[in-house]
């Protein structure tokens, strides 16, 4: 195995490449101060399990943004007492888990595997089964990053062995472009005839699933830029058709959803479990929505044209049933006093929020209403009130699968009888409400506390109709975005001053718009 020169970088800059310019690259020898136990060459099928991991498991108290802000802002939960979060302080985010231990792990796999792999790592999966594999899961972990910031470092991140030590901003359409690009690649480069990636905690190396995940995100991020490329033969259009009509298909049943499997016995439990849930309530919101609410006190907290019982509710709430109380949404606690409301209300269940509570990173529910929403825009010929009655089904389906099935805090009863006349309903609401506001509303019910799809689908479409957090720290704007890390401001600040006249307006607050936002 080739031997790695030790490089001794000032200030511990090598995971992120984003910080400072005074830095030393001094090669002191390969013997140098080596400990002789340690491991000098990589372990690339760890490279790839720990990225999956690690940004399966972002959340818990090091760094909320990664999990619980976009939740609160997406309004699946009230704050109790610690409300500063839910009502929009505007705090510096924190990225570096993203660049440091995801997006690095897997470029390095990508360099690796692209020139002249050793014998010993083709064991661990094939050139193009790893460099595949990499590409889609790198380019979801980007979605995510420029969805909550904007601009950001892409194709100079990670880039220290190249001496890149402060990249420059990639232009959010230039990200999203070169995410569809890596997904395709890395689409066309997996196949089941070699070597699968030993590394897989994600598929566990069937490769046909991360076909069908590459599609699946292509539909998500082409939807993603319906702003600025509204029409059937636009760029966004052309890629969401291409990749829905690919021989390698998308994810249409539950087997083929993409969950991370948790394990709380090899120190990757469920995110959630890490908040106290004494300081988190489920949102009067969502409870109403679900109980489809047009009348009475609480009528004004159902956020959509919903008028129809939806059992969902009795998986969402601890309460397990029709009769759960929300908190509503957005009140310091003397706020809350005054508006006569209790704190004293009904929780999310545990089976979302236990040590090994599954998380969804992609479902059948998700692709279906993608393509209905798709045929709604007029991108396709689909037909709308099927897949909306499909994304509807699956959505219980899954939940029975995942949250049903097995020992406590899961089990209870099957929700999936009652599936089909909970979607016929909604159907019929088209032709009242229109079809892009049920879709739009069914999603955010379908991408129950997966905040960051959830809020990102909100500030697209502006379905649900939420409103801004009465007790709001910011003026009474639902926050749009994350502000940049503040390592950024003091170490990379020219390129950060760069990328921050790309939002609208020109100020790194949570009220400025990302460029699909505008």
């Amino acid at each position: 195995m080739k031997k790695t020169s030790l490089k001794i970088f000032s200030l511990s800059i090598i995971a992120t490449s984003l910080f400072f310019n005074s830095c030393s690259d001094e090669d002191f020898g390969a013997d140098y101060n080596k400990d002789t136990y340690g491991i000098y060459s990589a372990d690339y099928k760890s490279l790839l399990s720990g990225a999956i991991m690690n940004f399966g498991n972002n959340g818990g108290n090091a760094s909320q943004i990664y999990q619980m802000t976009p939740i609160l802002f997406a309004q699946y939960q009230s704050q109790v007492l610690y409300t500063t979060e839910q009502n929009y302080g505007d705090t510096a985010g924190a990225w570096g888990n993203y660049y440091a231990n995801q997006l690095q792990n897997l470029t390095s796999i990508i360099n690796a595997y692209s020139g002249s792999p050793s014998s010993e790592m083709l064991l661990q999966g094939s050139a193009a089964n790893m460099v595949g594999v990499s590409k889609i899961f790198r380019a979801i972990i980007m979605k995510r990053v420029t969805d909550l910031y904007g601009d950001a470092p892409f194709s100079q991140a990670n880039q220290v062995n190249n001496n890149v030590y402060l990249p420059k901003y990639d232009k959010q359409e230039d990200i999203y472009k070169q995410i569809i690009a890596d997904l395709k690649a890395g689409r066309d480069a997996v196949n089941s005839s070699s070597t699968v990636p030993s590394g897989d905690i994600l598929y566990y190396g069937n490769m046909n699933r991360w076909k069908k995940l590459a599609n699946s995100v292509i539909l998500q991020a082409s939807l993603q830029l319906s702003k600025k490329y509204p029409g059937a033969s636009d760029f966004a259009a052309t890629e969401f058709k291409s990749a829905l009509s690919n021989t390698a298909g998308v994810i249409e049943t539950v087997a083929d959803e993409a969950w991370f499997t948790i394990n709380p016995s090899q120190s990757y439990p469920n995110p959630f479990s890490g908040f106290r849930a004494a300081d988190y309530r489920i949102s009067r919101e969502i409870v109403e929505s679900l109980k489809g609410t047009t009348s009475g006190a609480n009528a004004k907290f159902n956020r959509t044209s919903n008028h129809t019982p939806d059992i969902r509710l009795n998986l969402y709430s601890t309460t397990g049933n029709m009769t759960a109380v929300g908190l509503p949404y957005g009140y310091d606690a003397n706020a809350l006093a005054n508006a006569g409301y209790t704190a004293t209300a009904s929780t999310v269940s545990a089976r979302f929020r236990s040590n090994n509570s599954p998380i969804s990173l992609m479902t059948a529910s998700y692709t279906f209403l993608n393509r209905a929403e798709a045929a709604a825009l007029g991108w396709t010929t689909e037909n709308v009130s099927a897949l909306l009655t499909s994304g509807i089904v699956l959505s219980y389906n899954s939940l029975d699968s995942k949250y049903v099935t097995g020992v406590a805090p899961f089990g209870g009863s099957a929700i999936s009888s009652s599936a089909t006349a909970y979607a016929q309903a909604r159907v019929a609401d088209i032709s009242t409400f229109g079809a892009k506001r049920v879709i739009g509303e069914e999603k955010w019910i379908s991408l129950f506390m997966n905040g960051h799809y959830a809020w990102a689908e909100w500030r697209r479409t502006g379905y649900p109709d939420l409103k801004p957090a009465p007790s709001a720290l910011n003026g009474g704007t639902i926050p749009r975005r994350i502000r940049y890390p503040q390592e950024e401001v003091n170490f990379n600040n020219a390129n950060y001053k760069a990328a921050v006249t790309s939002l609208s307006p020109a100020e790194d607050k949570n009220t400025s718009k990302i460029w699909w936002d505008q």
